[in-house]
């Protein structure tokens, strides 16, 4: 995809890290979309204290539109940015300088993307999360991460049916 500008600088002493996940589904990349860029999805999911906000200026009408700002939010984290490039198969939002995770001293992601890709019987559904990550923090965040993403495939193709049921 297109490379959008970074809305932060690596900081020193930092090492970027990305973290990449791909995942199956049975439904069609239309159906996969409607959940990924329906609001709800994310704001409806969130277990409390933690929450998702959209903030759209009077020009635009969808959550998901290049521009529109968004936030996830609770205890050790904060997530501010805005949803960046839009196509049939991928969306990026690009997190703002002051975004983190557990500490702006840790982890501090800069984008998050999702792609999708059609192969015939099956979708799959690719994401990454960029960040950059204090050495001695490595390890950890690799780990959480790995555990974190890893139902996402699930809670996707189960939510997805339940919408289309």
């Amino acid at each position: 995809m297109e490379t959008q500008q970074a809305l932060q600088l690596k900081p020193e002493k930092f090492k970027t890290y990305i973290f990449k996940k791909e995942y199956e589904s049975p439904y069609q990349e239309s159906q996969i979309w409607d959940w990924l860029n329906d609001p709800s999805t994310f704001i409806d999911n969130q277990t409390w204290p933690f929450r998702v906000e959209f903030l759209l200026n009077e020009n635009q009408h969808h959550a998901f539109e290049k521009g529109v700002l968004n936030t996830h939010h609770g205890p050790l984290l904060s997530l501010a940015g805005e949803i960046g490039e839009l196509t049939p198969h991928y969306r990026d939002l690009l997190y703002y300088y002051g975004s983190y995770m557990f500490s702006f001293r840790l982890v501090r992601p800069f984008r998050l993307e999702f792609w999708t890709e059609d192969k015939g019987d099956k979708r799959i559904v690719r994401m990454q999360l960029s960040t950059y990550v204090r050495p001695s923090f490595y390890g950890i965040w690799n780990w959480g991460q790995n555990i974190f993403w890893s139902h996402f495939g699930k809670w996707m193709n189960k939510s997805i049916k339940k919408r289309i049921a």
